[in-house]
């Protein structure tokens, strides 16, 4: 499995965007980089983890942040070069378990603070929840 680009990316979000029937998910593999920081500042190891990106998702950030769904195509730079990630812990609203999450932030020129959260798996996958511009 290769590294996703970013144009690649772009596509998936227009087709999960254009078609609501469209129902696939992106999988890519996490830069060592990123596997290495986590790990250093987080004490959690992402090996063997893989990334995954649901047209649910893309639809998800759609609808509730749309002017934010370009930054998609940002997830690779941003979980390499984030500039804070830190753990977080919701609840699940059906079945009540904890979840664990993983925050990336990264700041872009505008001194917006980007986020992607991403739901950690038991098999393994680190999968996009949701990502929006914070102020």
């Amino acid at each position: 499995m290769e590294e996703l680009t970013k144009e690649e990316i772009c596509i998936f979000i227009e087709k999960s965007i254009s078609d609501r029937q469209y129902n696939d998910e992106l999988l890519f593999e996490l830069p060592n980089t990123t596997i290495q920081r986590v790990k250093e500042i987080l004490y959690f190891d992402l090996t063997a983890y893989k990334g995954v990106i649901s047209s649910h998702s893309v639809r998800h950030v759609k609808h509730g942040h749309p002017n934010d769904v370009e930054y998609i195509c940002e997830i690779m730079e941003i979980i390499q070069n984030f500039s804070k990630v830190q753990k977080s812990i919701t609840r699940d609203h059906k079945t009540g378990a904890s979840l664990v999450s993983l925050e990336f932030y990264k700041k872009y020129d505008n001194k917006t603070v980007k986020l992607v959260k991403l739901k950690i798996h038991r098999e393994k996958r680190l999968e996009l929840k949701t990502l929006f511009v914070k102020d």
